[in-house]
């Protein structure tokens, strides 16, 4: 097989721009990564969900989020399900009536979606396909679609998807076969270059990876139909992850969420870079993750080459725990931060530090609210690089919105709300992360005016070895932690890894990336031969 016809990208590791302020986007965030050629790094969703259909939410407010925390979104509207079995107590008409919401709405969807369209984000329209027999896709068009189109066999769905040179997504691949789990003998490469690998129902790598399947009534992961063997009997595919949130919340914190390297952020830019597999997924922190194997990034398909010289950088938003080399579905080399670091944290200097709040009354206390917050992070005697939220889908009021603004280097204002009813993995949390500079008498405080009035300063100095737990009130009230700076060593790595293959057939290579905090992100496959 021949090298695909791309330009060999360089990548180098960006850092926040901290002259731009206001409303802390990706987009803004990030500087290009720059090298032979320019590709930048864009964060997004392609499968979620909300009022428009059977979840939560209206479709104007997930814009609205949307717009607030990624570079681009698709809204994927329970569409169909043709061969859904009846459900005792007719509870399978929960889903036929979202599909007639759905498919009244679909003149009023693609209004909104183009509306949504703006200088510097993306909105794309999609919907979502479901089969027992065949599995789940969501279908991503790149332009306006006026006809739905639902089918009742997958063949029909692909040759569609095909003509309009839309993206045909599997989604929850790991179920059983006829339990909605991906029917393999029907992929196509070229309308599915992409799928999903992790979404809030769990992580489909293998039967034994970590986050398992648990939430659902579809039962847990089918060993033979997970992705590692499909990449062994030599499908080709790269990996995305997005949150399928049924709450009205894309890119809910830990649901998952896809990293993308494109030109620039424009629809046929984005396009590109599906196609071409340089997409990588992750479950909720933005782990910023680039791989090239001979110089080619990931996604690339290379003429067979006895040497092979892997590239790897990697910027965590924690400590990271470890990084691994996967070839032909087995760990062939591993790297622990933790080795190479030498003594603590040395100031004045860099680091991240993370600012997380909610907590609460448990549940068996019947003391179930939401509680406001509004608070402003300030540092004395440094200056902050990045700011980013970590902010999961409850509570799912239609008026509540969780707004992060850099106000300047050195401020930066949060608005959130946190509960323990009904909240993801029951994680009551939500959190701030900061990428700052100083030295060590630089102090970083916190000043609460919801829910409480209430200051929290600590100096950087004494969050090397300590962090800080603040209550907002008596016991059961909310709380809040600064926590330990994580140093550069410690979230940040550069590796060069090599392999030599003769004669041994194609062979795939892909990156895991293990924060301490139990994140995660997958690079997408290279393929050599």
């Amino acid at each position: 097989m021949t090298a695909e016809k791309l330009t060999r990208r360089s990548f180098m590791g960006g850092a926040l721009a901290s002259t731009l302020l206001g409303r802390a986007r990706p987009e803004s965030r990030m500087e290009a990564f720059r090298g032979e050629g320019t590709y930048r790094l864009f964060w997004g969703d392609l499968h979620n969900h909300n009022a428009v259909g059977y979840a939560k939410g209206s479709l104007k407010r997930s814009i609205d989020l949307a717009l607030e925390h990624l570079d681009f979104f698709a809204f994927t509207g329970h569409a169909s399900w043709h061969d859904m079995p009846k459900m005792p107590g007719d509870r399978h008409m929960k889903w036929v009536k979202g599909f007639q919401v759905h498919s009244g709405h679909w003149p009023k969807t693609r209004q909104l979606i183009r509306e949504a369209n703006s200088k510097g984000f993306v909105a794309l329209l999609g919907y979502e396909w479901h089969s027992s027999r065949f599995g789940d896709y969501c279908l991503i068009f790149p332009e306006d679609q006026p006809e739905l189109f639902l089918p009742d066999h997958v063949n029909k769905l692909l040759d569609f998807a095909e003509t309009k040179g839309a993206l045909a997504i599997p989604h929850h691949v790991g179920y059983k076969q006829g339990w909605r789990g991906a029917n393999w003998a029907y992929f196509r490469a070229n309308v599915s270059p992409i799928v999903e690998i992790f979404s809030e129902h769990g992580c489909t790598e293998s039967d034994r990876a970590p986050l398992p399947m648990i939430r659902h009534s579809n039962g847990g992961r089918s060993a033979s139909n997970s992705i590692q063997p499909q990449l062994a009997r030599g499908l080709r595919f790269g990996f995305v992850a997005s949150s399928d949130d049924h709450l009205g919340y894309p890119g809910a914190y830990g649901e998952g969420l896809l990293g993308v390297w494109a030109e620039d952020l424009r629809r046929d830019s984005l396009f590109e870079a599906f196609r071409s597999r340089r997409t990588y997924a992750a479950t909720g922190d933005r782990i910023i993750l680039d791989v090239k194997l001979n110089g080619w990034p990931m996604g690339s398909q290379l003429a067979e080459q006895a040497d092979r010289q892997v590239d790897v950088r990697v910027e965590g938003q924690d400590a990271i725990a470890m990084i691994e080399l996967v070839r032909n579905g087995r760990v062939i080399e591993r790297y622990f931060p933790e080795d190479q670091m030498k003594g603590p944290l040395k100031l004045p200097g860099r680091a991240k530090c993370r600012i997380q709040y909610g907590w609460g009354p448990w549940a068996a206390l019947n003391l179930g609210r939401i509680c406001h917050w509004d608070f402003t992070v300030r540092l004395e005697g440094g200056r902050f690089h990045q700011a980013l939220g970590c902010f999961q889908s409850t509570p799912s009021e239609e008026d509540l919105r969780d707004r992060l603004r850099i106000v300047s280097d050195r401020e930066i204002h949060l608005e959130s709300h946190t509960t323990r009813v009904g909240c993801f993995a029951e994680d009551p949390t939500k959190s701030l992360i900061c990428e700052l500079e100083g030295a060590p008498d630089a102090v970083l405080s916190v000043h609460l005016r919801k829910p409480v009035e209430q200051v929290v300063k600590a100096r950087l100095a004494d969050l090397i070895d300590d962090n800080v737990v603040n209550f907002t009130g008596v016991f059961t009230s909310e709380s809040y932690i600064i926590h330990r700076l994580v140093a550069p060593t410690e979230y940040s790595a550069t590796i060069r890894w090599h392999d030599r293959r003769t004669g041994e057939g194609p062979d795939y290579y892909y990156v895991r990336v293990t924060q301490s905090n139990g994140h995660l992100a997958w690079s997408s496959p290279i393929w050599v031969g």
